[in-house]
């Protein structure tokens, strides 16, 4: 045996003060809330166990040891046994086999439990392992995700959450499961005390928390017929913007990272403004130009530019439709909406000329036909397209005096009607739910579909077939629960028949 016998396996200071040690590396937590600094930890120790045996014939051909290693998921602490069976020499055969037991340290096991824990993570967004199945945005989140979790304790504890969450989910583990749900408690509490400290709040990683604390609440936050789920969601959504408005649009150019995680960040942070119908700050000049400070715009870039201008619209319609005032400020506001209007048409209208490539263009429309997509790339793109489109003429629509409830046309002679953008989307759906693309189609996906539903429910009956082919798969296995819990608490935010949102103090 190698080592030191009866030694603890504690942190050199916890040792000297005698200590419990709660084993933390690279430096024990117990010095670190004392602010005193821990000595280490001593080089890991193997313990090795041979048995006892005797060598009694010999191979007529040489034979290669063949090596067992145990299959079980580590532990989350504590040492782990590596059973080995070697030859003590080539060309020797033992007649009784002498195992060989390699204890692991806890600092190995640990390590290797969030690198499986990790992969799990990881494999939510590609669970094929097929790159060309995530999207750029996905590929960039998923590419930085190590290196930033290796430098944030919270990010890290998020990640590992959602990672063991997911493992004990796909395994049928419950213990995993509650494990996983009492670490995300911890990355909470982790988070709130990073929030209260200048140097680590104002760290690129701390800006991917909530990213990971919303993923969280979207696969494993279900709470039927409640709107807790979605209200947790953009909880961290709003926070996560919060963060970002309070740097300011200028710091988002000065580093790759920085600019990559706004640009990936942009599109979900509107998701809380479609919600609620109210303008977004993100709509304003500096941050659609800032944080682009020597740098050119995407197609994406340009297209989430003009999606930044949809809640100020809804906004308008919405106060149109319902907001007691003056017949005059009424017609005041609708010449404005109207205006508005068109100025995103044209907009919009020149994004689709010069990014033609950037979307598809489906040459059959027809419930019995799905849509399908050359790569997610474009599908993403695209589908951001169909909703940007929605939002506009659905309120170009409104602001015209034409009245969604009875309105039952397909085209208008001087513009694209709402209804085939609502449709496009639904017959997309199946695409985007492929088990290759994971949780990256079903955040495609999500906040198109649920703003085409509720754009059909208003007049169910010219939609009724389209409708329908969402809910004859809505409770098939093929429709990930995940998609349908999240649209369910969602829907359950807003009022079906107006599209209002409930306010979220009342949720």
């Amino acid at each position: 045996m190698v080592g030191v016998a009866g030694r603890s396996k504690g942190c050199v200071t916890c040792r000297k003060r005698k200590k419990g040690c709660d084993l933390i590396t690279p430096e024990c937590g117990q010095c670190k809330e004392r602010g005193i600094k821990c000595g280490g930890y001593d080089s890991d120790r193997i313990f090795i166990y041979q048995s006892g045996g005797s060598n009694t014939s010999v191979l007529k051909e040489s034979r290669q040891a063949t090596t067992k290693i145990s299959s079980e998921q580590p532990h989350r602490y504590g040492t782990q046994m590596i059973c080995v069976r070697p030859a003590c020499m080539l060309g020797i055969r033992n007649t009784r086999p002498n195992p060989v037991q390699i204890v692991l340290p806890d600092s190995l096991a640990r390590s290797a439990y969030r690198e499986q824990t990790m992969a799990s993570f990881l494999r939510i967004y590609n669970p094929q392992g097929v790159i060309r199945a995530t999207n750029a945005d996905a590929r960039e989140f998923v590419s930085m995700l190590p290196l930033l979790s290796s430098r944030n304790e919270a990010l890290q504890m998020a990640a590992l959450a959602v990672g063991i969450t997911q493992l004990g989910v796909t395994s049928d583990d419950e213990a995993l499961t509650r494990q996983g749900r009492t670490l995300y408690g911890k990355a909470l509490r982790e988070t709130a005390v990073a929030l209260r400290n200048p140097i680590r709040v104002a760290s690129e990683s701390m800006l991917v928390v909530p990213r990971v604390m919303a993923l969280f609440d979207l696969m494993f936050g279900a709470d039927p017929d409640s709107t807790n789920q979605a209200k947790s969601w953009l909880s961290h959504v709003e926070g996560e913007l919060a963060m970002i408005v309070n740097r300011g649009p200028e710091v988002f150019s000065k580093s790759d990272a920085a600019h990559a995680i706004f640009v990936h960040a942009r599109y979900r942070l509107l998701w809380p403004a479609f919600r609620s119908r109210q303008s977004t700050i993100l709509n304003q000049e500096e941050w659609k130009r800032l944080p682009w400070k020597g740098r050119a715009k995407s197609s994406d870039d340009s297209l989430v530019d003009i999606l930044c201008g949809m809640p100020e619209l809804l906004e308008a319609v919405d106060r149109i439709q319902f907001e007691p005032m003056a017949e005059a400020d009424r017609e005041g506001l609708q010449l404005y909406t109207l205006a508005k209007c068109w100025t995103l048409h044209f907009q919009l209208q020149e994004w689709v000329d010069t990014e033609a490539n950037a979307i598809y263009i489906p040459n059959i429309i027809d419930t019995s036909t799905p849509i399908t997509f050359p790569n997610i790339d474009i599908a993403c793109v695209t589908v951001r397209y169909w909703l940007a489109a929605l939002f506009l003429y659905s309120a170009l629509d409104i602001a015209s005096g034409i009245d969604a409830t009875t309105d039952s046309l397909l085209s208008h002679p001087d513009r694209p009607h709402p209804r085939l953008f609502a449709r496009m989307i639904i017959k997309s759906v199946e695409y985007f739910l492929q088990e290759q693309f994971g949780v990256t189609g079903v955040m495609a996906i999500a906040m198109p579909l649920g703003n085409a539903l509720l754009y059909m429910n208003r007049n169910r009956q010219v939609d009724e077939e389209y409708i329908m082919t969402i809910m004859n798969v809505w409770f098939e296995p093929d429709m990930p629960s995940t998609l349908r819990e999240f649209l369910q608490s969602f829907r359950q935010t807003v009022d079906i028949k107006t599209s209002l949102a409930i306010p979220t103090r009342q949720l």
